[in-house]
């Protein structure tokens, strides 16, 4: 559930799975949304890899076994969470963890922040944020869980598969499909009408001016194929 869907009563109580850099920065853009007038509360942050306790203003619930508890102690009300992890693999191994307590009282929250622009016909996928500074044009697809990351920009007619990675910085042009689990390093550049295959990486600076195949990694000016990844579990 995103902003823009919410009745103005409706108040959004947020769970952010990860404690790192990611995590603290998507709890800065839910106050910056706040600040905005969004009615939300964070009610703090799970993590396998980090104890119990304060961070900041905020509170480490604990791992994926307090969601039990929590779900307990907020009987009745709605949870939403967004996965903050920039691996893609993990990020959807986690997503994958919270699905299996279907039926609970928890879904996926999309972080549309104040200063991102978008345009007319754009979808946003369920679990995916738009830092600040992201341009998204028209007729743009971008899946579920996904990270589009400052000041990057995708254009006309192009799909961004589920749990990509899109880096700060990153020029998208038009016509472009980007496959499932892609991570598009910071400040690279995809030129019109190139498809780029599932679970590819590309790396910082690259320039893309033609296919890539799934489960590879392509650097430099242009981007060329320099090993191939392992395809996700």
């Amino acid at each position: 559930m995103g902003i823009e869907s919410m009745s103005p009563a409706a108040r959004v109580e947020l769970v952010i799975i990860g404690a790192g850099g990611h995590g603290r920065e998507i709890l800065l853009y839910a106050r910056d949304l706040v600040a905005a007038g969004a009615p939300i509360r964070v009610v703090g942050f799970l993590d396998e890899g980090k104890p119990r306790g304060q961070l900041g203003e905020s509170e480490i619930l604990g791992g994926f076994g307090e969601l039990e508890a929590l779900f307990e102690r907020s009987a009745g009300v709605l949870l939403e969470y967004i996965t903050a992890i920039g691996d893609n693999r993990a990020r959807k191994d986690c997503v994958g963890k919270i699905e299996r307590f279907e039926g609970r009282n928890v879904v996926p929250w999309t972080l549309r922040h104040p200063r991102a622009i978008v345009g007319g016909d754009v979808s946003i996928g369920a679990g995916t944020c738009l830092a600040p500074g992201t341009v998204l044009t028209t007729n743009v697809r971008v899946g579920k869980h996904c990270i589009v990351n400052v000041n990057a920009s995708i254009s006309h007619d192009s799909v961004v598969g589920d749990f990509s990675n899109i880096n700060p910085g990153v020029v998208v042009a038009g016509d472009v499909v980007i496959g499932e689990g892609c991570y598009i390093g910071a400040g690279a550049t995809v030129i019109d009408k190139v498809s780029i295959g599932a679970w590819t990486t590309v790396g910082a600076g690259a320039v893309v001016i033609e296919d890539l195949p799934p489960h590879v990694t392509a650097v430099g000016v242009p981007a060329r194929i320099i090993r191939e990844n392992e395809s996700p579990r």
